[in-house]
Formats: structure tokens, C-alpha cells, sequence
């Protein structure tokens, strides 16, 4: 039990927020408690004066009723009778008459036959007979609580005669008040079954909240890493690759094994170079650190160069490279995150057609550009098509398993374009072919 304390009063110490949930438990259904006992207390103040008011003024009522009666103790005790019989709420009816001293009274009337002719010197009789107001005060037995009110009874010149004492019953006052403690108590055990649930869920919330903090950590922590390893990593490739190139230019006779071997090195290289760089750009991204320098231009020019970059490709597969013709038109973006862009769009369609062309056009439509890449290639499954932008994501089949690349390029143009206030899209039909079409802003007139 201690070390279980111990563990929970580390975990508070912790995470302090969690001190939260813990008074939110403890404070609402204190409140409310605190709140309903004071109300159920006052109410039943309340009740009590009202009844007792009551209770003097029906006694007030009873003894005018049996003011001229008071000669008679025959008639005085019917009307007892009659009262008590008619009126569940009064437990007891009796006419006292006192003594020659007047320190002792004897029952003349009574609802209950057996103090009939009983004298007693109740001090509470002694205190009316001398307090023309009458006295009242509340008490309880096994039955439950009443009022008893003893008031002086006068003759029709206004001579004390007497006593009149009432008991009068406050079962179902009292009865009312119990269950309205009871709905209280329901609400309340109501109140904390919410407040547990909220609590709970709450810890859950906390537990979700810790995790993510979490997983941004080490989502932090892979970026760095990532960042780090790629900067590594491109100081000994751009070695390898300077050698490879110094290796090239001395144009050594090499046998042909061994020019295999060169050429393997000189594309793993290259592979290598561009993965590097691909995480590195998807760091920067992620990281909000890829600088956006966004001007007026006319792209016609900057479509022009990105394609005759990539034209020597698409001669070495045998493809057509086709520009359709262009118009001149102002967009606002950052050129050289464009051609980026272009060249990835444009070496990808040469990369995954076989045999047929690749159409470069662009066109206008409201406030945007658009430049639509389209090809005779292999074509993207509709379920390809939902993951296509994502990190990583490739295309997998028995046509592709040959083609190299990182899954990173299409998710970092995506990326790009959005940033620009663009977007990319893509219509595909598999062994037809696909039409990606860049969207630029328009400058703005």
C-alpha cells in the first residue's frame, strides 16, 4: 500500500495538472452537498414557523369554537371529540381547568380519555396561565416530531377560565422534507457518478495528452537526426563523387567488369545523393524552415527550361517530349521552388512511361494557372491515387518493382505547391496514363 502511494504521489508530482482532476472530484459534490444541506435546512426552518403560526392560530379558532361551551363539560368534551376526529394533524385536545391556588390544573375535556379528572402541575400550564399570548414549542417522541401550544381560554367578559393545549403533528411536513433529502441524495450520488466519469475520462484525456507530448519529442528527435545523418552523410558522397568524376575525366582503359563496377557505384551514388537530399528538403518542411521568395514572373520561360533539362531522358527511353505551346501569363510564386517542382513532375512521367510521350501544356482558368503534365505510362489504381502524396508512398506492383526512388518526391512538390497557395492534382486511368496538373496563383490585377 505504501509503495502504491508513494508511485501515485510521484506521478502528481509529476504531472502536476492531474491535481485538477483530483479537487474537481472532491470540490463539485462538496459544493453541491454543502449547497443542498443548506437549503434543506433553511426550507425546514421555514416549514417549522409556518406551522407553528399555524398551530396558534387553529388553537386560536378551536377556542373561540369552544368558548361557550365552557359551562358545560359535557358539550365541551363532544366538540373535543368531534375536533380531534375531523383533524388527523392534532394528536391530542384538552381543557385544563385550574386549581384554587392556580399552580395545579385538572382536566375538564380531553381527546385522550384516560387524563380525564388528572391534575398536574406542568410548568408549562403555570407559564401560559401567566403569558396571555400563549406558549408554543416544538419536541419529539417515537411517533415523530409536533407542536404543543398551550394557550389561556377566557369567558365571554375576558376572565381566564382555563387552559386549551394542543398537539399538533408535523409527520408530513417532516415526510416531505425526508424525501426531498432523499431526491438530494440521489442527485448527489448522481453528481459524483458524472464527476467520476468526467474524472476518468479526463485521465484518459491526460494520458492521451502525455503521449502525444511524447511522440512530438521523438518526432522532434527524428527530425534532428534526420537533419543531422543527412548533413553527414553529403560531405563523404560529394567526396565519392568528385573522385568518380576525376576518375572519369582521366579516361582510364578499364575492362569491362570493371567498367560495370563503375558505373554501379557512380548510380548508387547518385541514388544516394537524391535520398539525402529528399529527406533533407522533407526536414526542412516539416521543420517550417524551407525559405519562400514569392514574385511576379511569366513562367512560359521557366516551363521551357525544366523540360529541355529532363528531354536527354526521355531520348534515352525513346519517348516523345512534347511543350505545347505557351501563353504569357503572370503568376505569383517562388521560381526556383516551381522548377523544383516541374522537374519532379516531368522526370517522374518519363521515369514510370515505358514507351508512348510526355505532354507538357499549360492553360488559365479563373484566377489560376495551371500546367498539366501528362503521359502514356503505367497509370495509378484508385486506391493508389488516396496515397499518393504521402511520405514514402509508392506505387507497388510487378511494373514498378524495377524503378528506383525515395516515396519522398511527390509528397515534398505537394508540399511546395501548397505552401505557394497552389495545389496539385492528379487524374489517372491504370495502363492508360496520368495527368498531373500543377495550380498556380495568378498575380493578382
Amino acid at each position: 500500500m505504501k509503495k502504491i502511494f508513494q508511485s501515485g504521489l510521484a506521478f502528481v508530482r509529476e504531472n502536476p495538472r492531474i491535481l485538477y482532476s483530483l479537487v474537481l472530484l472532491v470540490f463539485v459534490p462538496g459544493a453541491f452537498f454543502f449547497n443542498t444541506y443548506s437549503i434543506i435546512s433553511g426550507i425546514e426552518k421555514d416549514i417549522d414557523r409556518i406551522t407553528q403560526r399555524k398551530a396558534v392560530l387553529a388553537e386560536k379558532i378551536i377556542s373561540e369554537v369552544l368558548a361557550d361551551k365552557l359551562e358545560d363539560q359535557e358539550q365541551l368534551q363532544g366538540a373535543v371529540n368531534r375536533i380531534t376526529s375531523n383533524n388527523a394533524e392534532i394528536l391530542s385536545l384538552a381543557i385544563l381547568y385550574p386549581e384554587s391556588d392556580f399552580s395545579r390544573f385538572r382536566v375538564v375535556a380531553s381527546s385522550e380519555q384516560e387524563t380525564l379528572s388528572e391534575t398536574t402541575d406542568n410548568i408549562q400550564y403555570t407559564l401560559a396561565w401567566n403569558k396571555p399570548e400563549g406558549i408554543a414549542f416544538l419536541d419529539r417522541d417515537e411517533t415523530g416530531r409536533f407542536w404543543r401550544v398551550t394557550k389561556l381560554l377566557s369567558d365571554g367578559s375576558g376572565v381566564k377560565v382555563g387552559l386549551i393545549t394542543t398537539t399538533f403533528s408535523l409527520q408530513d411536513s417532516d415526510a416531505l422534507i425526508e424525501r426531498t433529502v432523499n431526491r438530494s441524495y440521489l442527485v448527489l450520488m448522481i453528481t459524483v457518478m458524472v464527476v467520476l466519469l468526467l474524472v476518468s475520462n479526463q485521465a484518459r484525456l491526460f494520458g492521451y495528452v502525455l503521449t502525444l507530448n511524447k511522440l512530438k519529442e521523438v518526432d522532434a528527435m527524428k527530425d534532428n537526426l534526420v537533419s543531422m545523418a543527412s548533413h553527414e552523410l553529403r560531405s563523404p558522397l560529394t567526396a565519392i563523387k568528385g573522385y568518380l568524376e576525376l576518375l572519369e575525366d582521366k579516361k582510364l582503359v578499364l575492362d569491362e567488369d570493371a567498367k560495370k563496377y563503375f558505373t554501379n557505384i557512380s548510380l548508387s551514388v547518385n541514388r544516394l545523393n537524391t535520398l539525402v537530399q529528399d529527406m533533407l528538403e522533407v526536414s526542412r518542411l516539416e521543420g517550417n524552415r524551407v525559405p519562400l521568395t514569392m514574385t511576379d514572373f511569366d513562367p512560359a520561360a521557366l516551363i521551357t527550361q525544366s523540360v529541355e533539362e529532363l528531354r536527354s531522358q526521355a531520348i534515352q527511353k525513346g519517348l516523345a517530349l512534347n511543350l505545347l505551346p505557351l501563353g504569357t501569363v503572370m503568376v505569383h510564386a517562388d521560381e526556383d521552388r516551381v522548377q523544383e517542382i516541374l522537374v519532379n513532375l516531368v522526370g517522374n512521367a518519363i521515369k514510370y512511361t515505358l514507351k508512348g510521350s510526355v505532354s507538357i501544356s499549360a492553360t488559365t482558368k479563373g484566377t489560376e494557372y495551371l500546367v498539366t503534365v501528362a503521359d502514356t505510362g503505367f497509370g495509378i489504381s484508385a486506391a493508389d491515387q488516396k496515397k499518393l502524396f504521402q511520405k514514402f508512398s509508392r506505387i507497388q506492383n510487378e511494373q514498378t518493382q524495377t524503378i528506383t526512388g525515395t516515396g519522398l518526391g511527390l509528397w515534398i512538390t505537394f508540399e511546395l505547391a501548397q505552401r505557394m497557395g497552389g495545389t496539385i492534382m492528379v487524374e489517372s486511368i491504370e495502363g492508360v496514363g496520368s495527368h498531373f496538373t500543377l495550380h498556380l496563383p495568378l498575380t493578382k490585377k
